[in-house]
């Protein structure tokens, strides 16, 4: 759970950084897990001279801890606290960067709302790969102005003013959907796990976008997958959607993901 004052930090500057929510343990076991799920990506069976960002979903039998991450009470405790007790648990992704990410939010719908934890697993500072973050920019009409006025400097990302979120391994940053955000500089193997909720949509307008979201979510990840692994597999995987300890939260969230589109099929890859 949040503190009053973390919730109102969340509340006004768009994320929240927890420092040393998960111990040495814990970091020992999801560094092999990703280590695993990364040892079957392109980066060692199709090595390129030029490394490129990989990207997979850590829901299997393999990745046990990663996969039950998501219903730690820690984490969905923290979502139920700022988005509603009907939040929604999408993911567990892991992901290794390459370069720096240029500026963006993860949504611009505001009927669309939602958060992601991070989990940076080497230490980063401003100019090696920690996340940047324009404080605020997740509310109207800031959030709009920053669109209208980044420009050109959505690809210069020094040339923003900002806050550099600088971590160690065993802290987790939680920031909004509608947060500008980006990094500068860092290794050709920046790992981060992300784990995404979404508040349960209840009005028209709220379901509308969170379907367009899914829609647009099930091809980005069909992508991605295609571009990590030689033989891609599904997003979510068998075992996590059978529940086999019948766990209530996450039999709500799979429900739920199924009547809003994140379960659905992709379209076909279409060829020019």
């Amino acid at each position: 759970m949040l503190t009053e004052q973390q919730v109102s930090h969340f509340n006004t500057y768009g994320f929240v950084i927890l420092r040393q929510w998960l111990n040495p343990d814990e970091l020992n076991t999801i560094n092999a897990e990703v280590e695993l799920r990364l040892s079957f990506t392109k980066r060692y069976t199709s090595p390129d001279d030029e490394p490129a960002y990989m990207s997979w979903p850590n829901l299997g039998p393999e990745t046990p801890f990663l996969a039950g991450l998501p219903e730690d009470p820690r984490i969905y405790s923290t979502a139920e606290q700022l988005y509603g007790e009907d939040a929604v648990g999408l993911s567990c992704n892991a992901g290794s960067f390459v370069n720096e990410t240029r500026w963006h939010p993860d949504a611009d719908d505001f009927q669309l709302n939602g958060f992601k934890f991070a989990i940076y697993l080497q230490p980063l500072a401003a100019d090696d790969g920690a996340l940047r973050f324009i404080p605020g920019s997740h509310r109207r009409p800031f959030h709009d102005e920053v669109h209208r006025n980044i420009g050109e400097s959505a690809d210069h990302v020094c040339a923003v003013p900002a806050y550099s979120c600088e971590t160690e391994p065993g802290d987790v940053v939680a920031f909004d959907f509608h947060l500008w955000h980006a990094s500068w500089g860092g290794s050709t193997d920046r790992r981060m796990v992300s784990i995404i909720f979404i508040k349960n949509p209840h009005t028209p307008e709220e379901e509308q976008a969170t379907r367009k979201a899914a829609a647009g979510n099930v091809q980005l990840r069909a992508t991605l997958a295609r571009n990590t692994f030689d033989t891609p597999g599904p997003e979510y995987h068998p075992h996590w959607l059978e529940n086999p300890r019948k766990s209530p939260k996450r039999q709500h969230w799979i429900d739920r993901m199924g009547k809003l589109g994140y379960l659905d099929a992709p379209q076909p890859e279409t060829t020019a």
